[in-house]
């Protein structure tokens, strides 16, 4: 007998004992139906074939990355505010500047805000203020952020964390160096200018000084997710400069041509100005001291009337304010994924 039955088949479908030999199987196997090896094939009971059961689908991930959102979240604050830590030099810089700069107005329009000769200088220690708030921040996001999206490609390519969890980190890590900036500074030209002692209005002051620094650090991420630091550092100064003019100051809203008035309604600094011009002299306020024989703006409600922004604008200002900062917040995070998807 052949040791292995299995070969010996095999040699004999290959035909090495020859083609009537594999006649012979044929016929003998009948086609796989042979029952005479079987002791008792009388007994032997006949089966439908059964189909094979069907393994489940695997479950594919709600989320491409392998920790929950949070977590990623709680990592990327971690990893941020050691880097905000780390980069002394940076966060040192951010609040100097807000320090001198803010001893520096102070110093230049002294005793400016309860004198009644001086209000037109006021007036231009807010546009000053304006300016402050919206190129320290927007400029310094212009200038750091294209450095962040190199890191930012690989490590959301390599699935290390979602985007939206990358935009909550970095929208929460900068808030206590800009919180901290700004109060300095607020506190210091507010009291050195001689505003009105009231906490109301510096609050007031305060809220909208905010509002404006967060606006434009949105407007400066939308620049900075897209173009590279050069083309950055051109277009956010060249688009600022429409802000401006259509800010209110220098030209008055009221003296706008129709075919431009469209411009000041999108101006996130025409609302930061006027929001300023109504914490200081709206409400209200009393008539201004007068150390000249005539001042000519010693009523308040006659400035406010000459650069056309009488009545309480200014919580429809704060929510303008807001309305910006959502949608340019939301554009931003838009441009920064087409920019993901767009490189890969």
């Amino acid at each position: 007998m052949y040791h292995n039955p299995a070969d010996y088949v095999i040699e004999l479908a290959c035909g090495d004992y020859g083609d009537d030999e594999i006649d012979k199987m044929v016929q003998g196997s009948e086609n796989g139906r042979n029952l005479q090896w079987f002791k008792d094939p009388e007994k032997l009971a006949y089966h439908k074939p059964k189909r094979a059961p069907r393994p489940d689908p695997p479950k594919l991930p709600q989320s491409l990355q392998a920790t929950s959102q949070m977590n990623q979240v709680k990592v990327l604050l971690r990893r941020g505010f050691l880097k905000t830590k780390r980069d002394a030099t940076l966060t040192h810089m951010r609040i100097l500047v807000n320090i001198l700069t803010g001893i520096m107005l102070g110093v230049l329009f002294i005793q400016a805000g309860n004198e009644g000769s001086r209000v037109l200088d006021n007036y231009n220690l807010l546009f000053g203020i304006l300016m402050h708030h919206m190129m320290t921040t927007m400029m310094l996001t212009i200038l750091t952020f294209p450095m962040e999206m190199n890191i930012l490609k690989k490590e959301h390519f390599n699935r290390w964390y979602s985007l939206k969890s990358y935009y909550i980190s970095i929208t929460i890590v900068d808030l206590p160096v800009a919180i901290l900036g700004c109060i300095l500074f607020s506190f210091l030209v507010y009291f050195m200018s001689d505003q009105p002692a009231d906490a109301q209005r510096f609050s007031m002051f305060f809220a909208i000084s905010m509002l404006v620094v967060f606006v434009a650090q949105s407007f400066g991420l939308m620049i900075g997710a897209v173009f590279d630091v050069v083309n950055g550092t051109f277009l956010g100064p060249t688009l600022s400069v429409p802000m401006m003019m259509f800010a209110g100051f220098g030209v008055s809203l009221r003296d706008l041509p129709v075919y431009l008035k469209w411009g000041s309604y999108i101006s996130y600094l025409r609302y930061g100005l006027e929001g300023y011009v109504g914490a200081i002299y709206g409400l209200d306020r009393p008539n201004l001291a007068c150390k000249r024989g005539y001042c000519h703006y010693r009523y308040p409600t006659k400035f406010l009337r000459e650069i056309a922004m009488e009545g309480d604008q200014f919580w429809n200002d704060v929510l303008a304010l807001v309305v910006i900062l959502v949608l340019l917040r939301i554009a931003a995070y838009v441009l920064l994924r087409w920019k993901l998807v767009a490189v890969r």
